[in-house]
């Protein structure tokens, strides 16, 4: 989706560098920039933070600030369009039982598959735990994963490009699934006890999300050109694609909980400190939807995070962490809110460079360098809406 960039540069002196003012609260600290796209992070409970990188296939460790130089594991994956290492979790008894859980697109195969990693001295087990659906036409492979309240293992797949499916609750595609830690199917899944079906009607869902305080189960999802959603996911709900977009109000099917007529590519999400927190590709903008959400439901642009925004994730010390295709970064408190969505968003834009930026080093013209590439690739996204 980009191309690489060529710098790699942590930062334990994080303090210097800062999307915004660096004097006002809600700033965005670097936690490492100049990475290589990652989709997905997750936190260990003794606060390393995992990514996976979509195009190497390699799951990377950040331990006490800094970048493991050897990677946790490798996984060969092909690496085009919306293929790669798509999505990473974390056992929710990681401390005593570390299965790293991955979504990718296997090269030899060509079919997406879910198994789980685990650190056994210095050899890695894998562990098989489903075979999706084909890699061969590129897109709509979906792939987050999240753990629920109910310890219940959630993945999204898209529709592989192949619409019919979504309707099909004997098919994989166009579904969020619902899976025990180990890959079996629970016994009381909405669509019976051999079918790892949750909900169907999904196009392309790059985003799951729970929220602690009720497990509610959230879903940001990419429309074909129009209606891009934020889902409030019901065992056993229908959300539409392809017979509906947005909030058509037919009895069948879930209403959106918001619609985005101009497309922004949503991705990540997360719960923090009471309310929703998402990201978007195509814009590079971090969002808030206050919770509850009900029929007024709004969101608010947060911040612009300078780049497409990939996954979101609240950390063990509290903060809010955002990845970007080529960056993490951190807000201890929450940015300061914005307006209401418009209807047409900016494309991203450099941060300032006022005085709440300081670019070290000479990292400041790699930098704007790999912006460059960055906004072509938004642009080049944009334009070709229609294969999202």
């Amino acid at each position: 989706m980009r191309p690489r960039t060529i710098l790699s540069l942590i930062l334990p002196f994080a303090a210097l560098f800062a999307l915004g003012d660096a004097s006002a609260a809600g700033r965005a600290e670097p936690v490492a920039i100049g990475l290589s796209f990652p989709t997905n992070i997750a936190f260990a409970p003794d606060g390393r933070l995992f990514f996976a990188e979509k195009d190497s296939g390699d799951i990377r460790v950040i331990q006490d600030g800094r970048l493991q130089p050897d990677p946790f594991a490798h996984v060969d994956v092909l690496s085009s369009s919306e293929q790669g290492l798509l999505g990473l979790a974390l056992d929710p008894s990681f401390a005593t039982d570390p299965w790293v859980y991955v979504y990718y697109s296997d090269p030899v195969a060509t079919i997406n598959r879910l198994a789980r990693l685990r650190a056994d001295g210095t050899r890695i087990v894998r562990q098989p735990l489903l075979d999706a659906l084909t890699t061969e036409h590129g897109y709509h492979n979906g792939g987050d994963i999240v753990f629920g309240a109910d310890q219940k293992l959630y993945l999204s797949l898209g529709e592989v490009h192949e619409s019919a499916r979504a309707q099909d609750p004997d098919d994989l595609g166009g579904k969020v699934l619902r899976l025990n830690a180990d890959g079996t199917v629970p016994d009381d899944n909405p669509f019976g006890a051999a079918n790892p079906v949750y909900s169907m009607g999904h196009r392309n869902s790059f985003g799951l999300c729970i929220d602690p305080a009720t497990g509610d189960l959230w879903e940001t999802e990419n429309g074909p050109g129009s209606d891009d959603e934020l889902n409030l996911i019901e065992p056993g709900g229908n959300y539409g694609w392809p017979d509906q977009l947005g909030p058509g109000g037919a009895p069948r099917y879930v209403d959106p909980v918001l619609d985005f007529p101009t497309p922004i590519v949503p991705t990540g999400c997360a719960v923090w400190r009471g309310d929703l927190y998402f990201g978007a590709y195509a814009t590079g903008l971090l969002y808030r939807v206050p919770l509850p959400a009900g029929s007024d439901a709004q969101a608010f642009v947060m911040r612009n995070m300078g780049a497409g925004v990939t996954d979101l994730e609240v950390g063990p010390d509290a903060a809010l962490y955002v990845a970007t295709s080529d960056a993490i970064w951190r807000f201890a408190t929450p940015p300061g809110e914005g307006t209401p969505v418009p209807e047409t968003v900016p494309a991203p834009v450099p941060p300032s460079g006022g005085a709440g930026v300081v670019i070290v080093i000479a990292a400041g013209a790699l930098l704007a360098a790999g912006l460059a590439a960055r906004l072509i690739a938004g642009r080049r996204l944009r334009r070709d809406a229609s294969e999202r």
